[in-house]
């Protein structure tokens, strides 16, 4: 099937997702030594031994090859937690990135009017493609199905993220301390909180956002999802969160090179 690619402002949007979702996957994923004791569930995810690509580098590789919409990356980060309640999933560097590949695919086909086949996302994942297809079927038992996604549910998440996107952008903020005037003339000792952002990092702000913005006002570029318009590169609102048509496009699919995750 031929995609539509995403427009500029699709593609800065995702990214933006993407780095955000990866940070908060590496939080999640637990080292050899802290798996809870007794944990020893094998499944269709398990692989013999970790791939050497990182978190962000494969999602990254999704968002370039997948051309799936950015709510599909937050979807996915639902299926991911909805498996770890539903079946006590510990998520593992051995496991990781086929779960990814599996929620992204599940998501990218429940939501997206148009996707591609599994022999496709094998190679963007790098595994078979009949590993592809049964990774598919065991994460749709294993969360039996649950694929629908609530607006108060997308909202939810949406939240949490744009909440860790604040959150780390203003871990490498700088305040400076200075003394300065009010409004009735006399002085006060403020603190201000100097910000610096990469290129990449203005995908999720506005144009006009000033260097001393408060959290809040960084919330409110960031999207909101309990009312009123989302900022231009923030994430689609819970409200906007449907399924678009794109039209028929003549523009091929990208052509994959090889990826040894199949580990």
């Amino acid at each position: 099937m031929q995609h539509q690619p995403n427009t500029p402002e699709e593609e800065d949007r995702a990214r933006a997702i993407v780095q955000t979702l990866s940070a908060v996957l590496e939080s999640m994923v637990q080292g050899a030594e802290t798996v809870p004791v007794g944990y020893t569930r094998r499944t269709k995810f398990e692989a013999f031994r970790a791939p050497q690509i990182s978190i962000l580098d494969y999602l990254l590789r999704i968002q370039t090859y997948a051309a799936c919409s950015p709510e599909c990356f937050v979807l996915a980060l639902i299926y991911i937690d909805r498996l770890h309640q539903m079946q006590g999933f510990v998520m593992t560097e051995l496991n990781v990135h086929r779960v990814i590949i599996t929620s992204v695919v599940l998501a990218a086909k429940f939501f997206d009017d148009q996707y591609f086949n599994n022999a496709y996302y094998a190679k963007v994942g790098g595994v078979p493609g009949s590993e592809m297809n049964e990774l598919e079927v065991e994460f749709l038992l294993l969360t039996n199905f649950s694929l629908h996604v609530s607006s108060e549910t997308y909202s939810r998440y949406y939240n949490e993220l744009a909440n860790h996107y604040i959150f780390s952008r203003t871990q490498g903020d700088e305040f400076k301390h200075c003394v300065r005037p009010d409004a009735s003339g006399q002085l006060v000792y403020v603190t201000d909180m100097v910000r610096s952002y990469d290129d990449h990092d203005m995908a999720f702000c506005d144009p006009q956002f000033s260097s001393t913005a408060s959290s809040s006002s960084l919330s409110s570029s960031f999207g909101s999802t309990s009312g009123g318009s989302t900022a231009s590169y923030g994430i689609a609102s819970a409200a906007n969160c449907k399924k678009r048509t794109r039209a028929p496009s003549n523009p091929k699919r990208r052509n994959v090179f090889p990826l040894g995750v199949n580990a």
